[in-house]
């Protein structure tokens, strides 16, 4: 596989399983060492060996990112020990299937404490190591709206420096973010949410060459996918499997996605092929929702 990330270093959140846990083996297979970012931290040292085991270096470092003290000082330790921070893939993320109307106070505030407050800070402290990383004339660059962003283009003469990234972030929001869902309206919540940060943070940090994109990921059989099933099932008398085979019968590819599905994508959005791509949030979905 082409070693596109070789001397880069990538943090992924929520790596220990699922999409997170293939974007991790992703990016290492492409020559990243990879910060395995899991708030479990047994399948974050499990994921963390397998990228040994392909010849990369790996850092598990178990966090909860709803904490956000314990974000800034993984930010310092990744700093500390591998000496910047080139990728962001903002993975983490905890779901719940319940009806709108019987959502309580603790069922909101733990999706979005993880899901958009975490994901947000996460994202804030990373880009602001990656600025630091930034040559100096792009640090007193600060625009603050987009017609000033593209004065600064226009009035620059050295394309190399414009052509040049100096990080890469990608979110991951879900086809729940493009419109509402009654049986997770919190959840849904927060990936439009991701969607909306995306494109924010994709204008603050264009005046530093750092790229913002999303990732739209739609039936991925997954960890939280078997709670999905299992919770539908709880409330319409479902068998085990047919939640998600119902699901998949509205995708017009016809199946379900697989991590190596979406690793695909954030790997594209990583590459030095994205140079150009900010601000946009891309469905995985076998063509669920097209828009």
């Amino acid at each position: 596989m082409e070693q596109r990330f070789t001397g880069k270093i990538a943090i992924v959140t929520g790596a220990g399983q699922g999409i997170g846990k293939g974007i991790a083996l992703r990016l290492a297979r492409e020559g990243a060492s990879v910060v395995v970012a899991e708030y479990n931290p047994d399948t974050a040292a499990a994921t963390a060996a397998e990228i040994e085991v392909l010849g990369q270096q790996a850092l598990a470092y178990p966090i909860d990112i709803s904490d956000t003290g314990a974000v800034i000082q993984m930010a310092t330790d990744v700093v500390t020990k591998f000496g910047h921070i080139d990728i962001l893939v903002n993975n983490a993320g905890v779901g719940q299937t319940k009806p709108m109307m019987e959502l309580t106070e603790e069922d909101w505030d733990r999706v979005v404490n993880v899901n958009q407050r975490g994901f947000f800070f996460l994202l804030q402290t990373v880009a602001a190591q990656m600025i630091k990383q930034a040559p100096e004339t792009l640090q007193t660059q600060a625009p603050s709206d987009i017609m000033s962003i593209k004065k600064t283009s226009q009035d620059s003469s050295d394309n190399d420096s414009l052509a040049t990234s100096y990080g890469k972030i990608v979110n991951l929001s879900s086809v729940s973010g493009r419109r509402g869902r009654p049986l997770a309206t919190h959840y849904a919540a927060t990936k439009a949410a991701v969607i909306s940060i995306t494109q924010s943070a994709a204008l603050a940090l264009a005046p530093y060459r750092i790229n913002v994109n999303a990732i739209c990921p739609g039936v991925v059989p997954t960890p939280m996918w078997e709670k999905i099933d299992a919770a539908r099932g709880q409330l319409f008398g479902a068998k085990p499997g047919e939640a998600i085979a119902a699901f998949i019968q509205t995708v017009p590819l016809k199946r379900a996605a697989t991590p190596a599905d979406i690793a695909g994508a954030a790997a594209f959005f990583c590459s030095s092929d994205a140079d150009y791509i900010t601000g946009q949030a891309l469905n995985v979905d076998g063509g669920f929702e097209m828009n």
